[in-house]
């Protein structure tokens, strides 16, 4: 099937705005969000963790727990991929400290958030020990910059904003990356750039990615830390068939 860039009955209004009212076949809005306040020397994508992130080695039920006992009515929907690249989400009801699993087994984490309740503290999804997305107190939703792209899809990004509390001065400086791997390991530097306060990027032609590539949008910052925020827009297409 080909899935055209355009609607049905041919609304005249903005594309953008078609996509985001789903009146486009095929064809769906991707918003991501990053935020981490203590960014050092070492890349990182931009998530709750200052750290590396690690994907699972294959597909596994996960944990939600939170850090307060208050959390029992709070309900948190996960958005992911499984073993194939294909989308599954389901939703969890927190029980406290005490960790529920999920009914699903994830490959992949690409977001979570908060559809009922609102939680009192951090909320952590993992497996075997191991951190694979967060929603930290206060805020309902994960706020990391990385993206799996489902079988059958390709993401097409639009725009790539970056925020940092730097201001340079003393050669202080934040440094960009973006980073994609396939399924058969091959890792690409796509970007790197250097910045301080912000960096932004508007494609005249958006950038593809094909169907299966792990993207990571990451961030290192030359002397010190640094406070980083991300907003990433794109459209994911479904493929023909």
């Amino acid at each position: 099937m080909f899935y055209p860039s355009r609607t049905e009955d041919d609304r005249s209004e903005p594309f953008e705005l078609q996509v985001s009212r789903n009146l486009i076949k095929g064809h769906s809005l991707v918003n991501i969000f990053g935020y981490q306040p203590l960014v050092s020397s070492t890349f990182v994508p931009i998530w709750e963790n200052a750290t590396v992130y690690t994907y699972p080695l294959a597909a596994t039920v996960m944990q939600m727990v939170s850090d307060s006992a208050s959390d029992t009515a709070v309900a948190i929907r996960i958005m992911g991929l499984n073993a194939a690249y294909e989308p599954i989400t389901e939703v969890v009801t927190l029980n406290g400290t005490t960790p529920v699993s999920t009914i699903g087994s994830y490959f992949r984490i690409n977001n979570l958030v908060t559809v009922s309740g609102n939680a009192v503290g951090t909320m952590t999804l993992s497996a075997a020990g191991i951190t694979y997305a967060k929603i930290n107190a206060g805020v309902g939703r994960s706020q990391m910059s990385l993206y799996s792209v489902p079988a059958g899809y390709t993401f097409y990004l639009a725009r790539v904003d970056l925020f940092s509390n730097l201001s340079g001065g003393s050669g202080n400086h934040c440094l960009y990356k973006v980073q994609s791997e396939y399924p058969n390991g091959v890792k690409l530097d796509v970007l790197q750039a250097p910045f301080t306060d912000r960096y932004e990027a508007r494609r005249v032609v958006p950038f593809p990615y094909a169907e299966k590539t792990d993207i990571q949008w990451q961030s290192r910052v030359s002397q010190q830390t640094a406070e980083i925020g991300v907003v990433i827009e794109g459209i994911l297409i479904r493929n023909e068939h």
